[in-house]
C-alpha cells in the first residue's frame, strides 16, 4: 500500500505527510465548502474570530483524542475508548450511535453543498421540471454509494493528491481576496463588534473541524500509528484553522452585510465576490471535487465504523455483516439512503447544526474521558487542555441549543425530534439485546 516513502513512511504504511493531507482534506473539504456560510451568516466580520475560537476547543480535543489513543490498546476512536477505559458499554454505545448519525448529517451536508455548486456552475434552478439541487445532491450520493458496492471505497493515496484541489484553491483564493482588499483598503478586523455572536458562530460551525478524528478509525494503514496519527492531527487542524481564517476574514470584509445575510449557502457567497469569473469558476469546481471526496471518504470510513459497532453488538447485525473484507454491502446502502433522505429533505442550516451538536457533544465527552486518565501511570496527560475542551465544549453546547431555539425554532425542533427518535430506537435496541442476554441465560440454567 506505501507509496509514502518520500513522507517517512516506511513499506508497510503511509507517514505522517499523508496523516497531514488526509486530515486537512477532512476538516476543509467539508467546512470551507459546505458550512462557512452558516457560520458567516452567524458571527458577520468576526467570523474569523469565531472560527479562532472554535480551533482552541479543538486542538484541545484533538490533545484529548492523542493521549487517550496511546492509553488504550484498541483502534478506534470514541467507542472504544469509553469500552477499554470504563467498561460502560451503554455509555459506548450512545456515543456510537451519536456519531452514526452525525456522520450521516455531516454527508448530507457535504451532498447539499454539492449540490448548490453543480446549482450555480449549470446556471438555473430546475431540469424537466425538477430541483436540480436535490438531484445532483442524491446523484452523487448514488455514485459513491455504487463504487462502495464494488469495493472501491476511498483511497488515502487518491485523497492525500485532492487535498492539493481541496485546500490549495480556496488558499489562493483567499490569499488573491486578502490583496485586493488591501489595495481597495477594505479589510476590517471588527473588533468593535464583539459580543457573543463569534461565540455562538463557533459552535454552529463546530463540525466544520470533524475530519481529523477519522483518521483513528483506521490506523493501520499508517507506520507506527500513535506518532504518526498525534503529528498528523496537530499540523493539519493549524493548516485548516488558517485557511477558515483567512477566507473567513476576506469574505466577511469584501462582501456588504446584508449580501452576507441574504446568502447563507457558500456557493453563493464565494460567487457574490465576483473578483474574477475565471476565480470563481475554480472556486466552484473545487467546491464540487471537495464535497464529493469528502463524500466518499466520509461514507468509506463511515461505514467501516459502522462495522465495527455491530461487531460490538452496538448496532443491529441487521445493518450488515461484521465480518465483512471491507465495508458491509447493507451498511452502506442504510447509510447513504438516511444521507440521501437528510439532504433532500433538510435545510443546510438543519444538517450543518444537527451534525455541529452531536460533534460537540462527542468531543466534550472524551475531553471529559481524558481528565479521568491524566494520573494514569501509561500515560502522561496535562490536565489543561482536555479541562479546556471539556468547558468550551459545554458552552458551544449551551450557546447552539439557546441559539437554535431563540432564532431558529424550525430547526430547534427538527433537532429535537431527530434525537429523540434516535435514542429511542436506541433504547430499544438495548433493552431488547438486554432481554435476549437474560433468556438466553435461563436456557443455559435449564
Amino acid at each position: 500500500m506505501s507509496d509514502d516513502g518520500d513522507d517517512g513512511g516506511g513499506d508497510d504504511g503511509f507517514g505522517v505527510g499523508t496523516a497531514v493531507a488526509l486530515g486537512v482534506g477532512g476538516i476543509v473539504g467539508g467546512g470551507i465548502y459546505a458550512a462557512i456560510g452558516i457560520v458567516v451568516a452567524a458571527a458577520g466580520i468576526l467570523t474569523w474570530f469565531a472560527y479562532s475560537l472554535a480551533t482552541v476547543v479543538v486542538l484541545c480535543c484533538a490533545y484529548s483524542y492523542v493521549k487517550l489513543n496511546d492509553a488504550t490498546d484498541s483502534n478506534g476512536g470514541s467507542v472504544t475508548y469509553i469500552e477499554e477505559l470504563t467498561g460502560r458499554s451503554t455509555t459506548a454505545g450512545v456515543v456510537g450511535w451519536t456519531l452514526v448519525v452525525g456522520y450521516i448529517g455531516t454527508m448530507a451536508m457535504y451532498a447539499y453543498a454539492f449540490g448548490m455548486y453543480g446549482q450555480m456552475l449549470i446556471g438555473f434552478e430546475y431540469v424537466w421540471g425538477l430541483p436540480i439541487r436535490q438531484f445532483l445532491s442524491v446523484g452523487i450520493l448514488a455514485i459513491f454509494i455504487g463504487l462502495n458496492l464494488l469495493g472501491a471505497g476511498s483511497s488515502a493515496a487518491v485523497e492525500r493528491y485532492l487535498v492539493f484541489v481541496q485546500a490549495g484553491i480556496i488558499a489562493v483564493f483567499g490569499l488573491i481576496g486578502l490583496w485586493y482588499g488591501a489595495a481597495n483598503f477594505q479589510l476590517r478586523t471588527g473588533f468593535a463588534e464583539l459580543g457573543l455572536n463569534p461565540v455562538i458562530a463557533a459552535s454552529v460551525g463546530f463540525v466544520s473541524f470533524e475530519g481529523w478524528q477519522l483518521l483513528f478509525y483506521d490506523q493501520e494503514q499508517f507506520d507506527d500509528p500513535d506518532e504518526t496519527l498525534a503529528k498528523g492531527v496537530f499540523i493539519s487542524i493549524p493548516i485548516a484553522a488558517a485557511i477558515y481564517i483567512l477566507v473567513g476574514f476576506v469574505i466577511t470584509t469584501l462582501l456588504p452585510e446584508e449580501v452576507i445575510a441574504a446568502q447563507p449557502e457558500p456557493a453563493l457567497l464565494y460567487g457574490g465576490l465576483l473578483i474574477s469569473k475565471w476565480l470563481a469558476l475554480a472556486v466552484g469546481l473545487a467546491g464540487l471535487i471537495s464535497t464529493a471526496s469528502a463524500i466518499n471518504s466520509t461514507l468509506f470510513s463511515e461505514a467501516i465504523f459502522a462495522k465495527n459497532l455491530i461487531g460490538d453488538d452496538i448496532l443491529p447485525h441487521e445493518m450488515g455483516d461484521p465480518d465483512a473484507d471491507a465495508a458491509p454491502k447493507r451498511t452502506v446502502i442504510v447509510i447513504g439512503v438516511l444521507t440521501a433522505a437528510f439532504a433532500v429533505l433538510g435545510s443546510l442550516e438543519a444538517v450543518v447544526e444537527f451534525a455541529s451538536l452531536a460533534f460537540i457533544v462527542v468531543f466534550g465527552t472524551m475531553c471529559a474521558l481524558a481528565l479521568t486518565v491524566r494520573d494514569s501511570d501509561d500515560v502522561d496527560v496535562n490536565p489543561i487542555p482536555p479541562l479546556l475542551g471539556a468547558i468550551g465544549s459545554a458552552a458551544f453546547f449551551v450557546m447552539l441549543t439557546w441559539y437554535l431555539y431563540s432564532q431558529l425554532p424550525a430547526v430547534f425542533w427538527l433537532v429535537v425530534v431527530i434525537a429523540v427518535a434516535v435514542f429511542t430506537v436506541e433504547a430499544l435496541y438495548f433493552k431488547r439485546e438486554t432481554l435476549s442476554e437474560g433468556v438466553r441465560t435461563v436456557e443455559k440454567r435449564i
